[in-house]
């Protein structure tokens, strides 16, 4: 490497930016921690207790670092957990949220150990960045075995990363070759879109810029800087496979078919991951058993194994819990959920630990944390009108949902982006300040639609504008248009967000009609286009803003669950100019501030209230429960956890 390319800490170069945007959400030495999904930041956090993320150093496991390594399996005992929808599949790249377990089996070059931030090194050792910010040489671990009994090589992460940007199988491409972190690449023109936009699937086979330097050393180049990198590769969507594996990349004619790796054909599953834990059974729709692999790099693991059983009803999975027959449950069914027998007991930045009761003698251990997510209603614009989607709004009360519906374990959501990453205005702001001055007055507005603020009623429902909107497109008591909304099966609380709304919209002339599905499907349909109206949560998978907004601008909409901006939605092309612009020439474009990319973020946002693409009502809390028998952390704001360390005293 040039004497220019310095050595670097993982954490060092990953704490740059995001400390600023998530003070509070960042580390302590002292907070029990524990995770699996997406968190946020309140805004509470003063830095004293360690929690400004600047550290990051996360070494709050509680082993001593002169330790012995402990070999797999040594504390015994199986941990029960419940998956919320169908297991859809092993395969990382394939994966939308639609399975359990993928923190177990699996690993990334990088990892956030119990969910905290920055990223930490999982399968590497360090890496090295050039002056300029594209190309990073990462150095892998020796010695880590895959399940199948192979060793790890730099031949597998690009084997990996070429399944995520080239196959026909990823759900996720965007990922790498999209408009965020971007691996340099060629495209194939013949491949763009009708107007000449490039999509993610006109790769060119083999052009990605990743390299096997040599066994253990893995080269990529970017298209251009992201300050997010070590966090997007630290996501489940780039776990390493063995090269091979599978042959549905260029080159590489594949040792097994894919469903017999990833699914249940044949001798099925065959795969082979990396983590602490590997598969033993799977019965799709029901079940997926893992066991401790004696031969995982790293400590422990301390468990026998880990039984991931599928109970799509919360009500369902809360007995199962309480009956002792789950270990842990990740989050109450809202109906059942009770804040007064919550009794917080330690605050740690923005995590809190406590008890939790249930009114019969009953106590178990409970932790929360604000979550860099957002609960949204997605509209596909190919079927629902813009002053439909707009009576949506109007008739949306979002500060009724978060107080009545989810009983004050979120704040109510007016924007895609969550509070602690929205982009600051001021010196000293907070996200969380700016959001909310933002949404209430149109505090720095760049648009005229949002000067004023959130256009739909700020905690209010304004069914009259709902009226006037449909009554406005030709709509009235003789021409009514009917609409199905579709719930997670299980979720009471968006199927209540919806029954909510089915009077309201009623008044303005919309007839609802609710129906259910299963996580997976609701996933399924979204991408084939196939549903009206859907509720959906989303978490972050590093803390920007443009981790969402990358999704609201109209580029390349045929791939976007909304299809906004596709030929044939119901789209206004002046929002969509304004929105693409904004992010072309203030976040796409080198040489860019951070207060260029502050506009552009809330240009974008200010599109989607104009658009009504995504109708946002919540951003959660989360929460998690277990009993005392487990031993085991409350999660960080990025909520990945492996179960690496915890035990079982039973």
């Amino acid at each position: 490497m040039p004497e220019k390319q310095t050595r670097r800490r993982f954490l060092t170069a990953a704490g740059a930016g995001a400390a600023s945007l998530l003070a509070g959400c960042g580390s302590d030495t002292s907070t029990p921690t524990d995770g699996s999904g997406g968190g946020s930041n309140d805004g509470s956090g003063d830095g004293s207790d360690g929690s400004d993320g600047s550290d990051g150093s996360m070494d709050d496991s509680g082993s001593d670092d002169d330790s012995e390594e402990t070999s797999g399996g040594s504390g015994g005992g199986v941990l029960n957990m419940m998956a919320t929808g169908n297991i859809q599949t092993l395969d990382p790249i394939n994966a939308k949220g639609s399975g359990a377990g993928y923190d177990q089996y699996g690993r990334s070059l990088m990892e956030f150990t119990d969910g905290q931030y920055p990223p930490e090194p999982a399968l590497a050792e360090g890496y090295e960045l050039s002056e300029d910010g594209l190309t990073y040489t990462f150095e892998l671990k020796q010695g880590v075995t895959f399940h199948d009994g192979s060793e790890l090589t730099a031949e597998d992460v690009v084997y990996s990363f070429r399944r995520l940007a080239e196959s026909e199988n990823s759900r996720n491409q965007d990922d790498i070759i999209g408009e965020t972190m971007r691996i340099q690449h060629e495209r194939d023109a013949s491949r763009t879109t009708p107007s000449g936009e490039a999509t993610a699937d006109d790769i060119v086979p083999g052009s990605l810029a990743v390299e096997a330097v040599d066994d253990y050393t893995f080269e990529m180049t970017l298209a251009s800087p992201f300050q997010y990198t070590l966090f997007q590769i630290a996501g489940g969507a780039f776990a390493i496979l063995p090269a091979g594996a599978v042959g549905d990349v260029e080159g590489y004619d594949g040792e097994y078919g894919y469903n017999e790796f990833f699914s249940t054909a044949g001798d099925g599953p065959t795969y082979a991951g990396l983590g602490p834990f590997q598969v033993d059974s799977w019965t799709k729709g029901s079940q997926i058993q893992l066991s401790a692999f004696d031969d995982y790099y790293g400590e422990g693991p301390e468990l026998d194994g880990i039984t991931y059983t599928v109970v799509s009803d919360g009500q369902t999975r809360l007995n199962r819990f309480r009956n002792g027959s789950a270990h842990i449950i990740e989050s109450l069914p809202t109906a059942s959920f009770n804040p007064d027998n919550v009794s917080i007991e330690q605050r740690n930045g923005n995590r809190s630990v406590g008890t939790y009761s249930f009114g019969n003698g009953t106590t178990v251990n409970y932790g929360e944390i604000p979550a860099l997510t957002t609960e949204y209603i997605v509209f596909n614009t190919m079927n629902v009108p813009l002053p439909v989607r707009r009576a949506f709004a109007y008739a949306m009360n979002q500060h009724e949902i978060a107080e009545s519906v989810y009983k004050g374990t979120g704040k109510p959501a007016y924007h895609i982006t969550p509070p602690a990453p929205y982009p600051a205005f001021e010196d000293g702001q907070s996200g969380e300040a700016s959001y909310d001055a933002h949404a209430e007055n149109g505090a720095n507005s760049n648009t005229e639609f949002g000067a004023d603020g959130y256009p739909y009623g700020y905690g209010e429902t304004l069914l009259d504008e709902a009226r006037a909107v449909m009554e406005g497109a030709g709509y009235g008591p003789d021409n009514r248009f009917s609409i199905t909304a579709t719930t997670i099966s299980g979720d009471d609380g968006y199927r209540q967000v919806f029954t909510r709304l089915q009077p309201k919209l009623n008044s303005a002339y919309i007839d609802m009609e609710i129906t259910e599905a299963d996580f997976g499907t609701i996933i399924s349909q979204a991408i084939s286009g196939s549903m009206e109206v859907f509720g959906l949560g989303d978490g972050m998978e590093y803390p920007g803003p443009q981790n969402f907004l990358r999704f609201l601008h109209g580029s390349n909409p045929s791939t976007q669950f909304t299809r906004w901006g596709a030929e044939d939605s119901y789209y206004t092309e002046e929002y969509r100019q304004i929105a693409r612009e904004a992010w072309d020439e203030n976040y796409a474009a080198e040489g860019t501030t951070e207060g260029d990319h502050n506009e552009a973020f809330q240009t974008v946002e200010e599109m989607n209230w104009a658009s009504v693409q995504e109708l946002p009502f919540l951003h959660p809390t989360s929460q998690r429960l277990w009993h005392d028998s487990v031993d085991v952390e409350m999660y960080g704001v990025m909520e990945n956890q492996t179960f690496d360390q915890v035990t079982l005293d039973e």
